[in-house]
């Protein structure tokens, strides 16, 4: 139903589309001038965010250089959006731990993430198992990123962390068997998710649809029921 309203708008309009996982993290946007990395901002209310670059710094796989290929990520501004999230594994040896002291358990990995970046001494955070996942790679000259599977491919190149399930298929059947394959699966997976996003992969055709709120009409998310 979905692909059905959107080509009313678009009839050339391909069957190729980018899927991926939602994490259930903090959503937070890195900011690089030049390739150097300059600001982290969460989302806050859609319109302006809460600035918590100190915070960030200190994630051990947030790169402060962007020094690999492609050269053009070495100039202008580059915005890298993510999720910061604490996998599962690590958040069990957090309440392990406090479990051992008689300290009050941690509620949930999600809530932890958020909290911890909002902290107002980095010396916390930087004890913290936290993790940058990305799934968006944005430049003020859309050409140069002109699908979201390049998208990903070039995090890859330049050493950010991404969710390695997402996937370029080409047809709907296919992209419904991803939905389908992750609901089980999903809990084999190292961070918690809630459901996960169906994209248009041309980002020229994705830019061209528009938004309806806050939401562009070329992506979709299929929640799956709370872990």
């Amino acid at each position: 139903e979905w692909f059905a309203r959107i080509k009313k708008l678009n009839p050339l309009l391909k069957e190729e589309f980018f899927c991926d996982i939602k994490m259930d993290g903090l959503a937070c946007s890195l900011i690089y001038e030049d390739g150097e990395f300059v600001r982290a901002v969460t989302r806050g209310n859609s319109f302006v965010g809460e600035d918590v670059s100190s915070n960030v710094r200190t994630i051990k796989n947030v790169p402060m250089f962007i020094s690999s290929d492609p050269d053009f990520l070495r100039k202008g501004r580059t915005e890298i959006r993510g999720e910061i999230v604490i996998f599962k594994e690590d958040f069990e040896k957090l309440n392990a731990d406090r479990r051992a002291k008689n300290e009050p358990e941690f509620a949930n990995p999600r809530n932890l993430a958020a909290g911890t970046i909002r902290q107002l001494d980095p010396k916390i955070t930087a004890q913290r198992p936290l993790k940058f996942i990305a799934y968006d790679l944005i430049r003020e000259n859309p050409d140069e990123v002109p699908t979201n599977e390049f998208a990903y491919e070039t995090l890859s190149k330049i050493g950010i962390s991404r969710n390695l399930e997402a996937k370029k298929v080409d047809s709907l059947k296919k992209a419904i068997e991803f939905i389908e394959n992750w609901s089980e699966s999903r809990k084999n997976l190292s961070f918690n998710t809630d459901g996960l996003v169906v994209k248009i992969n041309d980002r020229r055709d994705f830019a061209d649809l528009g938004i309806i709120g806050k939401q562009p009409r070329a992506a979709i998310a299929f929640k799956y029921s709370p872990e």
